[in-house]
């Protein structure tokens, strides 16, 4: 039997699990606020007391730490998007290059989190357990991607499809991370001529 903290406000387990949820939902929300505008650092339970109003009895009956937090933040903002988006149109084989720019577009246009990306990225550069939580997470992610580049090489008849699937898919990833690094510096850089080009060179290249 789990002993309730003392300080807890959580909604007990007899509760329904969408008022659980709402609670762990405002948590991530809050944890979410705090990275993309100061960094992971920012994310210290004591700030995220005052960010959430949940106290640290709620933040711990839902998260085991820090990290926790940070890797659902990662799953709700970024991961989860881009698994959802890799997982459609199953039917339709999608070039390196067309899935270069359906996930541009989806970080673009707000469906995965670009400035939780970079903080991320940045956060997990020094701290090297939650370097390793993430790169497990966005193992999962290029797996998918993996699996759609090979279904595409297959369509072509590309030889060695899926040990180029996993190089290309790596490429594929690698662009569209890099136009969103470039995006952060380079305010007036043209998406859309980068996309046209880049989306080009990929498809040449797994062509040959």
């Amino acid at each position: 039997m789990t002993t309730a903290h003392p300080n807890d406000h959580s909604v007990p387990a007899s509760a329904n699990g969408g008022e659980r949820r709402s609670k762990r939902d405002s948590i991530v929300e809050a944890a979410s606020r705090l990275i993309r505008t100061q960094g992971v650092h920012a994310a210290s339970i004591s700030e995220l007391i005052r960010e959430s109003a949940a106290s640290a009895g709620t933040i711990y009956h839902h998260f085991a730490s820090k990290n926790d937090i940070v890797l659902a933040v990662a799953q709700a903002a970024v991961v989860g998007p881009l698994e959802d988006l890799l997982a459609r149109q199953r039917d339709e084989v999608r070039s390196p290059g067309q899935l270069l720019i359906e996930i541009v577009s989806a970080v673009m246009g707000g469906e995965v989190e670009s400035a939780l990306i970079v903080q991320l990225w940045a956060g997990s550069s020094r701290e090297p357990q939650l370097q390793e939580i993430l790169r497990g997470q966005m193992a999962v992610v290029h797996t998918g991607l993996t699996h759609e580049v090979e279904r595409w090489l297959e369509s072509q008849g590309v030889p060695d499809a899926a040990e180029r699937a996993v190089h290309l898919a790596h490429v594929t990833m690698g662009q569209a991370m890099g136009l969103l690094a470039e995006r952060t510096i380079l305010t007036d850089l043209d998406r859309d001529a980068y996309l046209d080009e880049a989306a080009r060179l990929l498809d040449r290249a797994a062509n040959a």
